[in-house]
């Protein structure tokens, strides 16, 4: 037989199908909730993208070179492939230093990273 361990101040009931299925329905919704309010899940939705699309990513710069240059030795294809690999690990498991060092790299090339403020002059127009 098995034992539960209940908290006090609660009761076991029995319930029907309908009223466990709305249990369940709405612990899935507050776990969605949870889900959606850390403010490092598009980070890591994110990071779990472009894991998928990395080997993708690797063919495609190979092919581009080949299509430019001519014979790509096998070494610059692994290390293109392990270059990519690399950036994608560092952004799975950090991904706030990641987008950190990327935003500071974008900024010293000149690239203009809109604000706050920018957008609601964009919106306002």
């Amino acid at each position: 037989m098995a034992y539960a361990i209940i908290p006090e101040g609660y009761t076991l009931q029995k319930v029907n199908k309908a009223e466990k299925a709305a249990v369940d329905a709405y612990f899935r919704h507050e776990d969605t909730k949870t889900l959606l309010g850390n403010v490092n899940t598009p980070l890591v939705v994110g990071g779990m993208i472009t894991a998928f699309f990395g080997a993708r990513l690797a063919g495609n710069i190979i092919s581009d070179l080949e299509d430019k240059v001519g014979v790509v030795s096998q070494d610059i294809k692994d290390g293109i492939t392990e270059t990519i690999a690399k950036g994608e690990k560092e952004l799975i498991t950090d991904p706030q230093n990641w987008v950190a060092a990327n935003l500071a790299g974008l900024i010293s090339l000149g690239a203009k990273i809109p604000t706050l403020t920018d957008f609601r002059k964009a919106v306002v127009k």
